[in-house]
Formats: structure tokens, sequence, C-alpha cells
């Protein structure tokens, strides 16, 4: 009996948080974006991207396109063109900051680094088609000496 009862006051219980919540949902008025506003976080998001491609790394700039790219989206004023050259200078300087970690890892007898280093540029050379088979085979050859001269 005592089971019953506690299973009744329950399922009472929880019929009535579900109806509270159905009439707060109704209560709450409806948010509308304009599209002044979603071109406001459109031009604000592409600031911040041309900021963190000055600034920040690879990734931060790779997050702030994705975010530009979303809000320019939303707001009706993306342009591939010029999405792909954001995309195109965030990987060439990636490309440049490894090819210097690389150099500056072997200088400092730092293998781990400068395999990571490589496989970076590598990886982002890939992706925009200027990868140099050749190059990458005296790096890593470069990179195996410097490894048994330690």
């Amino acid at each position: 009996m005592k089971a019953t009862l506690t299973f009744l006051s329950l399922f009472a219980a929880a019929v009535f948080i579900q109806i509270i919540g159905e009439a707060q949902a109704q209560d709450e008025p409806q948010v509308q974006i304009t599209e002044k506003q979603l071109k406001a976080a459109a031009n604000n998001s592409l600031w911040r991207l041309k900021h963190s491609m000055e600034k920040d790394g690879f990734y931060s700039a790779r997050v702030a396109l994705n975010v530009w790219r979303s809000n320019a989206v939303d707001a009706g004023v993306f342009d591939l063109a010029e999405y792909d050259g954001y995309k195109k200078q965030i990987y060439e300087k990636s490309i440049r900051s490894n090819l210097q970690c690389y150099e500056r890892s072997i200088q400092n007898n730092n293998m781990t680094d400068a395999r990571i280093c490589l496989f970076t540029w590598k990886a982002h050379a890939q992706e925009l088609g200027v990868f140099d088979p050749d190059r990458y085979e005296k790096m890593e050859k470069k990179l195996k000496e410097a490894s048994v001269v330690k």
C-alpha cells in the first residue's frame, strides 16, 4: 500500500512539473533575431578571424574561420571564394611556421618536436596541394641523421 501511494505521489508530481513547464514555455516571449543583428555578428566574426589570422596559431584561426563561415551563412553574406582565400592564408602561415619549427627543433636536438612539425607541415601542404615529396624525403633524412648523431 505504501509503495502504491509513493508511486502515485511521484506520478502526480511528475505530471504537475510537466504542466508547470509547459505553461512557463508558453509565457516566454520568442526572441526574433533581425537581419541587421545577423550581419553585425558576421562582421564581428570576420574582424575576429582577421585578428586571429594575424596574432594566433593555426587552430585558433581555424576555429575563427568556422565561426565566421557559420555567421556569414546565417546572415546570407557567405562567399566561398573569400572563405577559400582565408583558409589558404591560414594554411600557408602554418606551413611557414612548421618549417621554422622543424629547423629550430633540429638545431636544438629536439627530435620529437621536429617530427611533429614535419608531420604537420606535410599534412597542411597536402591540404593546399603544395606538398613536395622530394623536399619531404630530404627533411625526413635530415631528421634521421640528426637523431643518430644525438
